[in-house]
């Protein structure tokens, strides 16, 4: 975001440029021409009186390391929105050690938000961005948004992004399907729509793209590859508010786009070109449809609930995205109950980062059935812990029988909604779906 708005690692803005042409001081020296700004980087940012642009963010960690590294390259954030454990030894890839921290301190955590939310005039919605699987992104992260549910979730939208991990791999954190379950509980308990990042899928996107466009895969690069791709979804998904044109104009209308029923709410993305060719609209939009480049992909088929396609670009051939667009509403398989159309977001692309060579960049955000398989692979390692009661005393405070079934049972429970969550994402591609929900209305 910092990038679109072209501003600088300190903070400091660049001067906004009218087009790509330049103009000559009296020096001979050749600048940009510059103009009023017409995007609103206020929304994700605060500008001081020294005309210093610091992110609307709060960074929350056990350990150092990870924010460190932030804090040094992005000189902008702002010290008093850091929170670190005094010890500074992390939570153990443990759940239960997270969320308790976060118990002991939340006067604390909830006083950074509340900080940071008083600075703002309009306070639209809340963004979580987490793992699910290992100590600090999931129990702290669950404790965040029970603490955000009731501090605020009565009047503003709590969205999350979720990196949730391989399933392909044995993990190195065994309790990961513990974790994991107790997680996505309060996700569904509390979160009003959640995007599925999956590192599979990254993986592959990732060597994939490499692969395209002939660039060296080593480690570091990888890592910040995969990061990349979450951000740069995360990010287009408020170009229309950013970048303001005449649709779109809050996150509400676009998630009330996806999202049908609140229990409906987790959401795929995929993003395209992979190509430096200039593809047409009608290109990118067809590659948007491809399993390869979608961030939680699943080799079963799916039914899709919703489409919202971005299309992020200056002058748009809009026959062409009309093609594309009529195209692909013939391809994608919906629920029966569902409109068999895709609605699309016209972005208007950064002047900063205009590209010549990548004129058109395309991201599509659906509702689809595929987190049934997603959900299903965890509560499968889930099970084959659990039947055995395998490493259950790393959340008990003893040893004894009444309080490991205490544990197993809080277990149970979560699981059972992860469960009902697959349940209904089954129960949604049935055609009568809608007529069993306005029976059991008329029934109570």
């Amino acid at each position: 975001m910092a990038q679109e708005h072209g501003i600088g690692q300190d903070g400091t803005p660049l001067p906004y440029p009218n087009d790509n042409s330049l103009r000559f001081e009296e020096d001979g020296n050749k600048i940009p021409n510059t103009t009023e700004r017409d995007d609103r980087p206020e929304l994700f940012f605060t500008i001081s009186d020294s005309n210093k642009y610091t992110p609307r963010a709060i960074l929350v960690d056990l350990e150092p390391s990870v924010i460190a590294k932030c804090t040094n390259s992005l000189p902008m954030f702002n010290s008093r929105n850091i929170y670190l454990s005094e010890q500074g030894n992390g939570a153990a890839n443990n759940w239960q050690n997270g969320y308790t921290y976060g118990l002991q301190y939340q006067e604390e955590l909830i006083n950074l938000i509340d900080r940071e939310a008083d600075k703002c005039e309009n306070v639209s919605n809340f963004q979580l961005i987490h793992s699910v699987a290992g100590g600090t992104g999931a129990g702290v992260g669950s404790l965040l948004l029970e603490l955000l549910s009731d501090r605020y979730g009565s009047k503003k939208l709590i969205n999350t992004g979720l990196i949730f991990p391989s399933n392909e791999k044995t993990s190195d954190v065994v309790v990961q399907p513990y974790n994991t379950v107790l997680t996505l509980k309060r996700l569904i308990d509390y979160s009003d729509s959640t995007f599925v990042f999956h590192n599979d899928s990254l993986n592959s996107i990732e060597n994939l793209l490499f692969k395209t466009r002939h660039e060296p895969l080593d480690g570091k690069a990888a890592f910040d590859g995969a990061n990349k791709l979450i951000s740069f979804a995360l990010a287009s998904v408020s170009n229309p508010l950013r970048f303001p044109n005449y649709m779109y104009s809050s996150y509400e209308s676009i998630l009330s786009t996806l999202v049908p029923t609140p229990d409906l709410k987790f959401l795929t993305t995929s993003i395209a070109p992979f190509t430096l060719n200039k593809p047409k609209e009608y290109e990118v939009i067809l590659e948007l449809l491809s399993d390869r480049y979608k961030m939680n992909r699943v080799d079963q088929s799916i039914q899709y609930i919703s489409v919202l396609n971005y299309l992020i670009g200056n002058n748009l051939n809009h026959n062409e995205i009309r093609k594309g667009t009529l195209k692909s509403q013939q391809r994608l398989p919906f629920v029966s109950w569902a409109p068999s159309s895709i609605q699309l977001v016209s972005g208007r692309q950064s002047p900063f980062t205009e590209s010549k060579s990548m004129p058109i960049q395309g991201i599509q955000i659906s509702n689809n059935t595929s987190i049934v398989q997603v959900f299903g692979k965890i509560l499968k390692q889930y099970d084959q812990l659990a039947k055995r009661e395998a490493y259950i005393n790393s959340y008990t405070e003893s040893n004894g029988r009444e309080e490991r079934s205490r544990i197993m049972e809080v277990f149970n429970e979560c699981r059972e909604s992860v469960t009902s969550v697959i349940d209904e994402y089954r129960a949604c591609q049935n055609v009568n779906y809608l007529d069993d929900d306005i029976d059991e209305d008329q029934i109570m």
